[in-house]
């Protein structure tokens, strides 16, 4: 029985060993301080100190009316090591302390966190204690995770920290609700409020136990460490020195001592069994509650990088299938394209005929002719091949090893002459799941794929089913215009005809199957009874600007344009008007005809295309086609209000490192993390663009119609960027279920800066201005910004 209950209090005591108070202190007073700092303390025996009364348990006021906590015990501490008394100035809050700091009144402040701001008026020890700053919320709804998460919320802190301040300057969209202290800032989220809080994890811990605030949940963690400092009046360099000699001296046992006094939990001599478990399993407790909420943030974080993975070669192909290119050339670039980049890799698009039975056309520029011409006309089916079964089950087939698979028995040998071992075949589907080809992988050895792979052979079928759909929109359409001329009331499309007042007099049978309205449930109403809201206004931008040209003398004919049409049912789709006014013999208006066809497939397949090839598939900003439209606009804008813009050409200096040791799929982590970071950099009415690889280009527009004041606002956020590109990035990284990992990765950036009015150059030209200021800035040693000498 001795022997278990002994086992059992060492196996208890592993845990709370991290919390146990050490019983001795170091008297290290071998400061080696320097005369004139030995003379400066003989005649400064009294320090006066500045401490937060509400900042438990780093310092706060006790009921007895005395100043506690670490930062107190640090002083008693120094207090012996230097012989010096320090005095606590009392009755004054934690902004009004500062003030008085800043002004020279007070010598010492503690817990006091260094930032940007303060480093004008203080000088700052060393940390003592770090400690993280996390966010806290009410416990519902999902887990927050970062500080990007809650811009446009409403995020409680204490007024005059330095989460006040590092948010305002990093996070603007943020909407701070200042509170007093801790207390009350977690009070406000409790309330609803504010939707949370960010500060020190120890405070909140200390805050919430002692309140009995359960309520409350850690919802996510920030960028921002909460690093304990003494700060001293710039007046008192000595003092400063002074202080930061005996801080050097503390042992690493004294600082624990303080820190278990007021967070740790200690094992006195005597403690009981049963008091050991409780606490052992309260802690344990805590450990899984805080495993468990890592592991959804962990989950969290990895969905939202998989849904962000594209492949690099989109861009050029969705370019092609905007342009209209035809259709054979667009399906060759797809097959090129992922050869080159994968030269192991043999590709092969295969299209079905109008029937979908047969494989009619084979687009496999690598591989031999005579296998091309087996495949030709082979008809689809379970066990023909890879591509035919395929196609037949509309799902993926994977073949591993040609030689040995069943689906290839009837095909392996004219296989293995072309030397192919391995097939894995997508099929390509359309918007509404019929098959309309497949695109296959082979390879000369037996292969199975890998993630990356599926990755790679899902994207190819999706943009090959782009290609073809459009191409067969293009096709439909050219049909339907020829049907439309060669016939009249049969036609699908809605003939109609309105008075003056646009009061409809006739309108063919096709619009009951257009928008679910007969005849007679139409004719005699406005036409703007047909229309959505927007549609009613685009109709009466039109007619106005014919009303002006009648005006004018000049006559109008047909105007084509787009608008929604309201159905029936509720629906709303796109129908295209061509219309016509009718004029009596002294040419005046008397009403109105023409023909409306619907056009919503067409639009749906318009809107889907553009947005993707005007925008990087990677990091989601517009890419060099969409940039070129932006600063367009922005030159046509400034020529107009006669203001300056400012055209940014950054290029990240230490990425080719992160590809070569980490691989691309790790680079294009970090190309999402720096889009993600510039655009919390600008206004909403710039334009951020990713250049090609990793380089960008950020257009300010409108900036001020002074040259100066233009110069001076693109340096402010130019260095911005540059300092927020130049904080420490963390890529999580994922293999498989059971294997990730993190990598840090320190990128700065070179940023060129051209400021602009309209009158500079041409596009080209400004380009390569602001590129030539980037190298400039590389040549400079990197992470600089260099401006650009304007030609005007």
């Amino acid at each position: 029985m001795k022997f278990s209950l002994f086992h059992l209090f060492i196996f208890l005591l592993i845990p709370l060993s991290l919390f146990a108070e050490p019983t001795s202190v170091s008297t290290t007073n071998n400061l080696k301080l320097s005369d004139s700092e030995k003379a400066w303390l003989q005649t400064h025996r009294t320090i006066h100190v500045g401490m937060d009364s509400e900042y438990a348990p780093y310092e706060w006021v006790n009921q007895n009316g005395n100043y506690v906590g670490m930062a107190v015990d640090y002083l008693h501490l120094l207090e012996q090591k230097l012989g010096i008394h320090f005095e606590i100035v009392k009755g004054k809050s934690w902004s009004e302390v500062v003030e008085l700091a800043k002004k020279g009144e007070i010598d010492v402040l503690t817990s006091i966190v260094q930032t940007p701001e303060r480093l004008k008026y203080f000088i700052f020890s060393e940390p003592y204690r770090d400690t993280q700053s996390m966010i806290v919320d009410n416990g519902e709804g999902e887990f927050i995770g970062s500080l990007a998460h809650l811009a446009r919320k409403r995020v409680a802190v204490e007024k005059g920290y330095f989460t006040q301040e590092l948010i305002e300057t990093k996070y603007p969209k943020i909407q701070l609700v200042l509170a007093n202290n801790i207390l009350d800032a977690l009070n406000l989220v409790i309330d609803g409020k504010a939707d949370a809080y960010v500060g020190d994890m120890s405070a909140i811990n200390y805050v919430i136990k002692n309140n009995g605030l359960t309520k409350l949940r850690i919802s996510g963690q920030t960028e921002f460490l909460s690093q304990h400092r003494f700060a001293f009046s710039k007046s008192h360099p000595e003092l400063a020195s002074i202080m930061t000699k005996a801080m050097a001296s503390i042992s690493a046992e004294e600082s624990d001592i303080i820190f278990n006094r007021w967070i740790g939990m200690r094992i006195e001599q005597g403690i009981r069994a049963e008091t050991i478990f409780k606490y052992s399993v309260g802690l344990i407790g805590l450990f899984m509650l805080f495993g468990y909420w890592y592991y959804r943030l962990r989950c969290e974080i990895k969905n939202r990088k998989a849904a962000e993975m594209r492949e690099h070669y989109q861009n050029n192909i969705l370019e092609m299938i905007a342009k209209m290119v035809p259709l054979s050339t667009v399906l060759g670039t797809i097959v090129k394209e992922v050869e080159e980049q994968n030269p192991s890799m043999f590709c092969s698009i295969l299209l079905l005929d109008k029937e979908a039975q047969l494989f009619s056309q084979v687009i496999a520029p690598s591989l031999p002719d005579f296998y091309n011409e087996a495949i030709k006309g082979v008809q689809i089916g379970r066990g023909v091949g890879s591509c035919g079964t395929a196609a037949y089950l509309k799902e993926r087939v994977v073949v591993e090893d040609i030689a040995t698979h069943p689906y290839w028995k009837a095909y392996k040998e004219i296989a293995l002459r072309a030397g192919l071992q391995s097939c894995w075949s997508e099929p390509i589907l359309s918007s509404d799941g019929s098959v309309l080809g497949t695109f296959a992988i082979y390879h000369a050895n037996p292969k199975s794929p890998t993630k990356v792979d599926i990755i790679l052979i899902e994207q190819s079928a999706n943009l090959a089913s782009i290609a073809i759909e459009k191409s067969m929109v293009a096709t439909k359409l050219r049909e339907s215009e020829e049907l439309y001329r060669r016939l009249t009331e049969e036609v699908t499309d809605v003939i109609w005809k309105t008075d003056r007042n646009l009061v409809i007099t006739y309108i063919s049978p096709a619009d009951e199957k257009f928008r679910g309205y007969r005849a007679d449930e139409v004719i005699g109403h406005h036409a703007f009874e047909m229309f959505s809201a927007e549609g009613v206004a685009t109709i009466s931008e039109k007619l106005k600007q014919r009303y002006e040209a009648e005006q004018k003398g000049i006559h109008t004919d047909f105007v084509t344009y787009e608008i929604q049409h309201q159905c029936k049912d509720g629906r709303l789709i796109w129908g295209e008007i061509i219309s016509k006014p009718e004029r009596n013999d002294k040419g005046e208006i008397i009403g109105f005809h023409g023909i409306t066809r619907e056009v919503t497939e067409r639009k749906t397949m318009q809107e889907k295309v553009q947005q993707l090839a005007f925008y990087d598939p990677l990091t989601k900003l517009p890419n060099r086609l969409l940039l070129s439209e932006r600063l367009n606009y922005t030159l046509a804008e400034i020529k107009r209000n006669h203001k300056y813009a400012a055209l940014l050409f950054l290029d990240l200096d230490n990425f080719k490192s992160l590809n070569d040791t980490h691989g691309h799929s790790i680079g294009d982590l970090l190309l999402c993390q720096v889009a993600d970071r510039l655009k919390l950099c600008v206004r909403e009415i710039d334009t951020i663009a990713r250049f090609g690889g990793d380089e960008f280009v950020v257009i300010l527009n409108a900036l001020h119609e002074e040259k100066n004041e233009s110069v001076w606002q693109a340096q402010k956020v130019a260095e911005k960027i540059r300092q927020s590109l130049s904080a420490l990035y963390m890529l999580n990284v994922s293999h498989n279920r059971n294997e990730e990992y993190f990598v840090e990765h320190s990128c700065t950036a070179s940023i060129g800066v051209l400021v602009f009015n309209s009158e500079e150059g041409s596009l080209d030209d400004l380009l390569k201005q602001a590129d030539a200021a980037m190298y400039k800035a590389k040549e400079a040693g990197k992470n600089v910004v260099s401006f650009c000498e304007s030609k005007l």
